[in-house]
């Protein structure tokens, strides 16, 4: 009898190290894929060129009425662009695939700001193509950072899953 019970626990313990081990390997994963996204980000011509010429409207918070109304067409696409690189990165995040530590840390001043400037754009393009769905990961972002911080239970929980909550409960706490 004692063997058996040697050999379940053996097998147990066995089991919990290939857990941990599992799981600590996509942690380090998901940090490393955050990181390579941030400084290729960072690095890209484009996205620094395209920053640094909303830079003086996200500084002031304003959504200028050119891009508003279509009369910049270059501002616009720089908007854009900007928008998109921080809405796919805030879908990687609210799906697991990036660290969301890591980008608050980093670059959570930068989202906030982004989405209160471009706010009244977004709705803009979200009536026009009677499409809620445009920019809604950035949105979420937002509202998880800023307005709707979600209470210690609910990290908890995203801490096992090893990923925010998405949809229900999301809108639950709303």
């Amino acid at each position: 009898m004692q063997t058996e019970i040697a050999i379940l626990i053996g097998a147990g313990l066995a089991t919990v190290g290939w857990i941990y081990t599992a799981r600590r390997a996509r942690m380090l994963a998901r940090k490393q894929h955050t990181i390579n996204v941030i400084l290729q980000t960072n690095f890209s011509e484009r996205f620094l060129n395209s920053r640094s010429k909303i830079a003086p409207y996200l500084k002031k918070c304003e959504c200028p009425d050119e891009i508003m109304n279509g009369e910049n067409e270059e501002l616009r696409a720089h908007f854009r662009d900007i928008l998109n690189h921080y809405e796919f990165v805030s879908a990687g995040m609210r799906n697991g695939d990036f660290d969301e530590r890591l980008l608050k840390d980093s670059e959570k001043s930068t989202y906030i700001a982004l989405y209160k400037c471009c706010e009244p754009y977004i709705w803009s393009l979200r009536n026009n193509r009677n499409r809620m769905s445009i920019y809604e990961h950035l949105e979420w972002v937002h509202s998880r950072w800023e307005t709707n911080k979600p209470n210690k239970f609910v990290r908890a929980i995203e801490r096992v899953r090893d990923k925010p909550f998405y949809g229900k409960l999301d809108q639950e706490r709303k």
